[in-house]
């Protein structure tokens, strides 16, 4: 039996969308099973504009999927088809479209926040990566509990594996890193807080044990990111915050390992891929403590108000100057990555294929 897979967010420049559809594709051909994928992919890497992502959910997609006799679409990322006969699963990452459409321009909003909700109606089974998200999907767009199963993400292993000294040397010039940086991961839009981060690290080069430091910001530009080049001119800061714009997936582990510190303030997050890959290489994790940052980094990190700019530089300075802390931070920050398994993430999305094209929803909605 056929299942046909969006795989357009694994080309070009993928980020956290692309890392999970690559990853979840892997691990699902390593199972045995009744499915056999399709992976469904368009001629060019280049990213789809609003518009061509429309054409390529609702029509190419559809299209393509049934030329090739397949009995069930996965639609992992954007807008479930509404012109396919059989059943079409989809996985919801975060509404933020929906809570935060200020930060979206005019025309994408349109899309984002008012069609894909729309079109995750047309779902015969829908997938959430944490349990936050499912309390926001109900909550907001009133879909059944039990259409929705909770599976969780995870980190390649490449990240639990410790990268030679050379090679984070090679990254470290590759981006003119110096030592002992605090570094962010994630594309540059106003969700991900940055303007307070960049707050917070003025505040902190005061303290002379953080005098030498630098805060690197990786990713590449999403919208409204123009303000925060201002504030680093304004605050005089251009030598020492390093913005790589977006980065190589192969340099990532040795881009972690060369940290000091991951900080990850975020004001909402379906999930938080970039701190689980921090703490999947030993780095301590600092995190804001909204949405699905409690679930992903628990106690092996530490949770702060993404608006508490004072707690913020107590608790970096505390990474800093306590090695016995690192030493704990670094020890619980493993077993928490551990957790999670993309093998297991596997496994329970094959279930919801099977659920889905049964008709039922006789699985609890809740199921880890």
């Amino acid at each position: 039996m056929k299942v046909a897979i969006d795989i357009q967010t694994t080309l070009g420049q993928p980020t956290g969308f692309g890392f999970y559809v690559s990853n979840l594709v892997r691990e699902l051909e390593k199972i045995k099973s009744e499915f056999e994928f399709s992976l469904i992919r368009p001629t060019s890497e280049v990213d789809f504009s609003t518009p061509q992502r429309f054409i390529w959910d609702q029509f190419t997609l559809p299209r393509r999927a049934k030329s090739e006799g397949v009995a069930l679409i996965h639609q992992p990322c954007f807008s479930p088809p509404f012109f396919f006969a059989g059943p079409v699963v989809v996985t919801i990452h975060d509404i933020i479209s929906i809570l935060f459409p200020e930060n979206i321009p005019f025309a994408s909003r349109m899309f984002y926040s008012k069609w894909m909700p729309f079109s995750y109606r047309k779902a015969a089974q829908i997938i959430t990566i944490s349990q936050s998200t499912r309390k926001d999907i109900t909550r907001v767009l009133k879909i059944p509990e039990e259409k929705i199963t909770v599976i969780e993400l995870a980190v390649d292993e490449r990240f639990k594996e410790a990268p030679r000294k050379s090679e984070v040397e090679r990254v470290a010039r590759k981006y003119g890193l110096k030592k002992d940086y605090i570094l962010h991961l994630g594309t540059l839009e106003p969700r991900k807080n940055l303007g307070f981060l960049i707050d917070v690290f003025f505040s902190l080069i005061k303290n002379k044990n953080c005098a030498e430091t630098n805060l690197v910001v990786t990713g590449k530009k999403g919208w409204y990111y123009e303000g925060l080049f201002e504030k680093v001119k304004d605050l005089g800061l251009e030598k020492r915050v390093i913005f790589t714009g977006y980065v190589e997936d192969c340099d990532k582990p040795a881009l972690y390992k060369g940290a000091k510190v991951f900080a990850f303030p975020s004001l909402y997050e379906g999930f938080g891929l970039p701190p689980l890959e921090a703490m999947a290489s030993g780095i301590p994790v600092i995190s804001s403590d909204t949405s699905s940052m409690p679930e992903v980094v628990d106690e092996a990190g530490i949770l702060l108000s993404p608006e508490d700019k004072a707690s913020w530089v107590k608790s970096l300075l505390r990474v800093f100057s306590e090695d016995a802390l690192i030493r704990r931070m670094q020890e619980q920050s493993k077993k928490q990555a551990d957790k999670f398994s993309w093998q297991t993430t596997a496994q329970k999305t094959i279930e919801v294929y099977r659920k889905a094209l049964r008709g039922g929803s006789e699985t609890n909605s809740n199921e880890q």
